[in-house]
């Protein structure tokens, strides 16, 4: 994974009317039924299983940006244990149409909560931390202390992004996946190009690192999601997530 401008395209910080853009079909308003229906049954697992070893390295990336002093903890579990992030569907077995879920790490206490849906939006209700950033310019932060925002991209393969997207690319498609979080608000966007050179936003993301996680209770306990409004509350070791719409309560 690149993060930063230095190993990006030159041509991407050019004007937009001087790139010439790639042909590309109109989309259609909703997704086939047969792939409502697939997507609706599948588990957080099939749909971005395929990128989570990449949404987590970019997590443990910019953690120390995000939560400064954790790159150190996050670097020695990295290089003493062969653990892999774990990933939590919040609200697999449910054919829902918005994916909820997590990647992280229960010893680190850090997680990346997602949530993701088939079409070309994301309707609400949403939580506030879905943070609509744009794809384009990549920006010139890399990471460090003074960055704003943080991107990555990295080269996928087509079959770890086709049951994000509309339609799955072709097999020699040349697809890849940018990432890219709001330091301030610990929030960003995961987007996939299709090998059209196109950028599809694809899910929402957000970070969380609870600083009072051993507590071992919530001040704070809700039964109803604020946003929702239903009974799905999932609680993790210092915070809660709605199964539903992905609301988030973090302990402080």
């Amino acid at each position: 994974m690149h993060f930063g401008p230095r190993d990006a395209p030159p041509s991407w910080f050019e004007p937009a009317e001087r790139i010439p853009q790639p042909r590309r079909p109109a989309l259609t308003a909703r997704p086939e039924p047969s792939r409502i229906a697939e997507w609706g049954s599948a588990t957080c697992d099939k749909i971005v299983g395929g990128i989570r070893g990449g949404l987590w390295r970019f997590t443990e990336g910019v953690a120390d940006v995000l939560f400064p002093g954790l790159g150190p903890t996050v670097g020695a579990a990295r290089r003493s244990t062969k653990w892999g992030p774990s990933l939590v569907g919040l609200n697999d077995g449910r054919d829902a149409d918005v994916k909820i879920g997590l990647v992280g790490s229960e010893n680190l206490g850090l997680w990346t909560i997602f949530r993701t849906r088939l079409g070309q939006s994301d309707l609400g209700p949403r939580p506030v931390w879905c943070t609509d950033l744009a794809t384009v310019p990549l920006g010139t932060e890399g990471i460090n202390t003074e960055a704003t925002a943080i991107t990555g991209i990295e080269d996928v393969k087509p079959t770890d992004v086709g049951r994000l997207l509309l339609a799955p690319p072709s097999a020699d498609a040349r697809t890849r996946l940018l990432l890219r979080v709001d330091v301030r608000r610990r929030s960003g966007i995961v987007a996939v190009d299709a090998g059209d050179g196109v950028w599809q936003r694809r899910l929402f993301f957000t970070v969380v690192h609870p600083a009072r996680r051993g507590d071992g209770h919530h001040e704070t306990y809700r039964v109803v999601c604020p946003v929702c409004g239903r009974r799905r509350l999932a609680q993790f070791r210092g915070f809660d997530v709605c199964s539903d719409c992905g609301w988030l309560l973090t302990q402080t």
